[in-house]
């Protein structure tokens, strides 16, 4: 007999997500972002949050506006129509929250090196950009084998990676179709 793995939101965002949670979340770009899971973040009034995603729209501005938010590892944290998001913006001018800068590519690298269990991944993306002034989890190095220089991005390991799904059952089987992005690294990271 299977085992039930049924959980409300609220009881999933109380049991996996403590306060001090490095949370990968909107890791398929504009689909699949997981608006409920972060308004349950904010009710719950988590505190000492890491966010983690590639492009996370409204979700994270909502989130730093509403919950504990201290840092914030992204390519981009604001909507294709309206521009940057005023929380995010406010946070990180006055200094309340800690910025990582990423391309969307370096995030992706990050949570492939983490889903595989190694330290860093490295890559030819971030070669000729300013992200190296930012973001100190990125690296020049000299390939060991061709002499190329390369970019060596630091494993990004979430504690916890927020999914959000078309369906699922009571026995925790899932099913997520369309542009998945990057979640199936962010959850093997994780």
């Amino acid at each position: 007999m299977p085992v039930v793995k049924l959980l409300t939101l609220s009881e999933a965002i109380d049991r996996f997500v403590p306060d001090g949670s490095s949370i990968a979340m909107g890791l398929a770009q504009e689909t699949l972002i997981s608006f409920a899971a972060g308004q349950e973040l904010i009710r719950q009034n988590k505190k000492d949050l890491t966010l983690i995603g590639p492009i996370s729209d409204i979700l994270f501005d909502q989130i730093i506006g509403g919950a504990g938010v201290v840092k914030v590892r992204a390519a981009w944290v604001g909507n294709v129509i309206t521009g940057s998001c005023y929380n995010f913006r406010r946070a990180v001018e006055t200094g309340a929250l800690v910025m990582e800068d990423h391309s969307n590519l370096t995030l992706a690298m990050a949570l492939r090196a983490g889903a595989m269990g190694a330290s860093f991944m490295p890559t030819k993306t971030a070669l000729g950009s300013d992200l190296f002034r930012t973001n100190k989890n990125l690296k020049l190095m000299t390939c060991p084998f061709s002499g190329d220089t390369l970019t060596a991005v630091v494993a990004i390991n979430p504690d916890v990676a927020i999914v959000h799904l078309q369906r699922a059952d009571k026995f925790g089987n899932a099913h997520a179709w369309g542009n998945l992005g990057i979640t199936r690294d962010a959850c093997l990271a994780s």
